[in-house]
């Protein structure tokens, strides 16, 4: 009767965890959720098997669910490893090589004990025991039971200590989701313990029993607060070697997991644990977590932020991507647009643009520099682009609240709000006799011809100007005419 009812309580228990196994199957496109539901059926199998050995009155019979336990148990050691690997995002311990040590160790498990009675590597001996009142196998262990068991350990261990430094690691809510994936995990590991150490009932498993409190906890992790599947465990070498920073958070603005250069664009990121709340990130301070946002600038560098948010609303994943260069372009393609490339300053186009749709009436001047045609001849044209460039420059530090550009050539143009065409004719005389006594550099003098301006007559304007300036030429040179 008592065989009955535990055979009974590992058959539910076989069923619903293999139920939790289907579940996580369906996700298995989420990293870990493979492994974690290989895992589930593998307790399954080990659940069913001995379920159907504790019913069993023969040792072929108890063997053959011994066959059967063996499907799941077999492969423990690597799948618990893998698991725990992939939940934790850990790399460094278990490596390649331990990870195929690990298949092959569990590959020969499943040969020699379907194989045993050739060789009795795994069992020296079978029969029966009744101490309990019930027919039970009684096992002596064989040398690969040890090693196997050595792998387990391993495993078990392994598991344990990559779910003691997530838990470490989180904060919050996210410390409670790890515990209890700690916990659970925990658990077999202690029963496992006290098994092979003998402190058990002789030749009871009572590995099985530890599974569904282990599952229980598990599954409150997963789906009370969906541990597996809302934690976006991505490979190290991919998630690391993207560009742009990515930061991952729950609904809530907890973080959740960030790359690298996440790390690298906000420093503070490296102070702050998953778990707390994203306003912590000092680079962020001033932006609002809930828009994209394009031209945020840390440092002297300008970056785009982007929001994507996760399916069912779940979470968002916040990537960061350096536009320093493009926006730099744009600006620079901004400038040449606008500027003359040789003197810096406004070109005509964008000067008569600028005039058009922003000044109503004011004074206008054209400016001509005397004889330029002299200086190129005389001192070569490298020398008369720096004369140019000299004029551009005491130009706009002259008229620095004006309109000015580059005419054509050696020609430039002037607006000034300033209605009284006295007043004009009085500042760019000042100027003008600054010029003609500078004896910095090459000598030279210009002339100018000045007209009022009103929008509806800027070609009537630019055409009185014209007219003046070829008046002060006309009178020799080196004058301003209004």
């Amino acid at each position: 009767m008592k065989n009955a009812l535990l055979s009974c309580i590992l058959t539910i228990s076989s069923i619903l965890i293999a139920n939790m196994a289907i579940y996580a199957m369906r996700r298995r496109k989420v990293p870990g959720a493979f492994a974690f539901s290989l895992l589930l059926f593998a307790i399954s199998f080990h659940s069913l098997g001995y379920a159907f050995e504790l019913l069993s009155d023969t040792v072929d019979k108890m063997y053959f669910g011994v066959r059967f336990e063996y499907i799941g148990i077999s492969f423990y050691p690597v799948i618990i490893a893998v698991f725990a690997r992939q939940y934790a995002d850990e790399r460094r311990i278990l490596t390649k090589s331990i990870t195929s040590l690990l298949i092959t160790i569990s590959i020969a498990t499943l040969i020699f004990v379907n194989t045993n009675t050739y060789h009795l590597l795994y069992y020296k001996s079978l029969g029966i025991d009744s101490t309990f009142g019930f027919n039970v196998l009684k096992l002596e262990k064989g040398i690969w039971y040890y090693v196997q068991s050595a792998a387990l350990i391993f495993s078990n261990i392994y598991g344990v200590a990559a779910f003691a430094a997530k838990s470490k690691k989180s904060r919050g809510d996210y410390r409670k989701r790890a515990l209890f994936m700690l916990t659970g995990c925990s658990i077999p590991v202690v029963v496992f313990v006290i098994y092979i150490l003998g402190m058990g009932p002789a030749y009871i498993d009572i590995m099985t029993f530890a599974y569904m409190p282990m599952s229980l906890l598990i599954g409150v992790g997963m789906f009370r607060y969906e541990i597996l599947f809302l934690t976006p465990v991505t490979h190290e070498m991919v998630f690391n070697s993207i560009d742009e920073a990515v930061i991952v958070a729950d609904k809530n603005g907890r973080l959740i997991s960030c790359n690298d250069s996440a790390k690298s664009i906000f420093p503070s990121m490296k102070r702050i644990g998953i778990g707390e709340s994203l306003y912590l990130i000092e680079e962020l301070c001033e932006y609002d977590f809930e828009s994209d946002l394009d031209g945020y600038e840390i440092e002297g560098k300008i970056y785009s932020l982007k929001v994507i948010e996760m399916k069912g609303g779940r979470g968002r994943i916040y990537v960061a991507n350096d536009i320093t260069e493009s926006e730099m372009a744009k600006k620079q393609l901004k400038k040449m647009a606008i500027t003359d490339a040789l003197t810096g300053i406004y070109n005509r186009r964008h000067f008569m643009e600028k005039l058009e749709n922003e000044k109503t009436e004011g004074a206008f001047a054209i400016i001509d520099i005397d004889h330029f045609k002299n200086i190129n001849d005389t001192f070569g044209h490298v020398e008369g682009d720096k004369v140019l460039v000299g004029f551009a420059n005491k130009l706009k530090n002259s008229f620095s609240n004006d309109l000015v550009c580059r005419y054509g050539g050696e020609e430039f143009a002037l607006f000034m709000d300033i209605y009284d065409l006295e007043m004009a004719f009085k500042r760019i005389e000042e100027f003008r006799k600054n010029i003609a006594e500078d004896k910095s550099g090459i000598n030279f003098t210009f002339s100018a011809g000045v007209a009022k301006y009103r929008r509806k007559n800027l070609s009537e304007c630019i055409v009185e100007a014209d007219r003046r300036l070829y008046e002060a030429k006309g009178n020799g040179r080196n004058r301003v005419v209004y």
